[in-house]
């Protein structure tokens, strides 16, 4: 079964509300590339604290680009150390 999701962990010195912002980026950055109502019905992710972490749903082009997108301004603002990605199959933080 291929993974359909990235878990994101941040590094403790990364404030959930950091992340939240930098997601909220990438999701305007996909409004524009794909549409608001393609992102609104394909974009899903969800967010924890302690140790900081995201879970995008990357099952779509939509997703797909967030979490590159994610990933392109952690490295460019916090470093390319800042974070950790993996993939996974479920929906679990």
């Amino acid at each position: 079964m291929p993974a359909t999701f990235c878990k994101f962990t941040f590094n403790q010195e990364i404030s959930k509300s950091f992340v939240e912002d930098t997601i909220a980026s990438a999701i305007f950055m996909a409004e524009y590339a794909f549409g608001k109502p393609k992102v609104r019905l394909d974009a899903a992710y969800a967010l924890a604290d302690d140790p900081p972490r995201c879970l995008i749903d990357i099952s779509s082009q939509v997703g797909r680009y967030i979490a590159e997108e994610l990933a392109d301004m952690m490295m460019q603002l916090r470093g390319e150390r800042s974070f950790d990605v993996i993939k996974v199959d479920r929906w679990k933080l």
